[in-house]
């Protein structure tokens, strides 16, 4: 019996330290995610891309062009370069588009979604019961106007939804992390 209350009390010790440097972490997660949020100069890269589920979709998939663990909902896209960034009052971003283009871009132009500039509407607004900030801005690139909604979480992770009346809704998983130096410095 004196065995098991030593086991138990210890057991207690260690989960009680476990709980406070996890509190810590968090705290301090939670404020690296508010300086990023507030000095408006972070950039997110989609570890995956989730675009709408249709019928046009559903036959790629079928066919089997997607690689092993892709589907039509859900594609890694790693070794695929893309950005969300933001940098003071400029947004920009490259970002692979799966899905139905509803209007064509033009000849030559490519099927990503991109865009440079200053958004309009922009909303941040910090979420208690997600524990999560949420931004919300409009964007017009050529003819086309971008509705975004971003939820960034204290694990640096985010999710990025982007609405087009020229495409179909996709959204994109990821991570947010500091701008590099170099795009800090321009």
């Amino acid at each position: 019996m004196g065995n098991r209350l030593v086991i138990l009390g210890l057991m207690a010790i260690l989960w009680g330290c476990g709980s406070s440097e996890k509190a810590a972490t968090t705290s301090i997660e939670n404020q690296v995610l508010e300086n990023l949020v507030s000095q408006k100069s972070f950039i997110i890269e989609s570890e995956w891309a989730q675009p709408s589920t249709n019928n046009a979709m559903n036959s790629v998939a079928n066919s089997g062009l997607f690689l092993p663990g892709n589907s039509g909902s859900n594609i890694n896209l790693t070794g695929n370069p893309n950005y969300l960034k933001v940098q003071g009052d400029t947004v920009s971003a490259y970002l692979p588009y799966f899905g139905v283009q509803q209007v064509t871009a033009g000849y030559g132009t490519g099927s990503a979604i991109e865009f440079n500039g200053i958004p309009e509407n922009w909303k941040t607004a910090r979420n208690v019961k997600k524990n999560s900030y949420d931004v919300t801005f409009t964007i017009r690139q050529d003819t086309e106007v971008f509705q975004v909604s971003l939820t960034l979480y204290p694990n640096l992770t985010s999710h990025l939804h982007i609405n087009s009346a020229q495409r179909n809704f996709i959204k994109y998983l990821g991570k947010v992390s500091e701008l590099p130096e170099e795009d800090v410095n321009q």
